[in-house]
């Protein structure tokens, strides 16, 4: 218990050079300890709480203190230095809740004439700037835009920062998109399945073969799916991670 008292209370160590024993016996008002005598260094433990005192007391003398930094000490740093502490707390705390949120939004598509109705769309959608950052979550936004955007045949969304990127690919030559049915064109083992429109059968790690139904009523460009296809080649067997439809 005394230990936890040392510790909580912090100690300071002095060593002083040539000091009476008359004025040692004064110093044992101030709870010292640890006193050790050899020649003329005295050496003693006292609470860090009289410090200052003691060395206003030994200021005569030459004397050398070691001090432990303990709790009471980080407690003390922490007061004498408050609004340090509290600036650096605040300037954490604002950056971390500024972290959370949509400062900008950029639309890059191939068909310029389309990026305004993209940014109205996001608008009253209720995407704009200084949202948050897991409202997101809750916007199934690759997919809406495929679906309210005829002329959109694939669009990947994803923040950077505190920018929302939003990259649109365009149908071309097609006067309207049609969904149809995804296969599969090789025999594989699904790695990775991205799906903007359309309902997915396969998760990854599934087994497949060719000609197996992956994805049903979605566009043919809002569909990336790769898996690892083993190729015979003689007596060797090569396995890649390829594109499947």
């Amino acid at each position: 218990m005394s230990r936890i008292k040392k510790f909580l209370a912090g100690q300071v160590k002095f060593s002083v050079q040539g000091l009476p024993l008359s004025c040692l016996n004064k110093l044992r008002f101030f709870h010292i300890t640890q006193i050790v005598i050899s020649d003329d260094v005295i050496t003693f433990s006292a609470p860090l709480f009289y410090c200052q005192t003691i060395k206003k007391m030994i200021s005569n003398f030459e004397y050398q203190v070691f001090e432990n930094y303990n709790l009471f000490r980080g407690i003390n740093f922490l007061l004498n230095h408050f609004v340090l502490v509290a600036s650096v707390m605040l300037a954490l705390i604002v950056f971390f809740v500024a972290d959370m949120k949509i400062y900008s939004v950029r639309v890059q598509c191939d068909d310029s004439k389309m990026v305004d109705a993209i940014y109205q769309h996001l608008n009253q959608i209720g995407v704009n700037k200084f949202m948050w950052k897991n409202k997101l979550q809750s916007f199934d936004l690759a997919a809406n835009l495929v679906d309210h955007f005829e002329d959109v045949a694939h669009a990947n969304v994803r923040v950077n920062g505190n920018t929302l990127m939003v990259n649109l690919i365009t149908a071309t030559n097609q006067k309207r998109k049609e969904k149809k049915n995804i296969y599969a064109q090789y025999d594989a083992v699904i790695k990775e399945i991205i799906v903007y429109s359309g309902t997915p059968l396969v998760t990854v790690g599934d087994v497949v073969k060719k000609g197996d139904l992956l994805v049903t009523d979605a566009y043919q460009d809002s569909v990336v799916v790769t898996g690892e296809v083993a190729f015979v080649n003689g007596d060797k067997i090569s396995r890649l991670v390829i594109w499947i439809i």
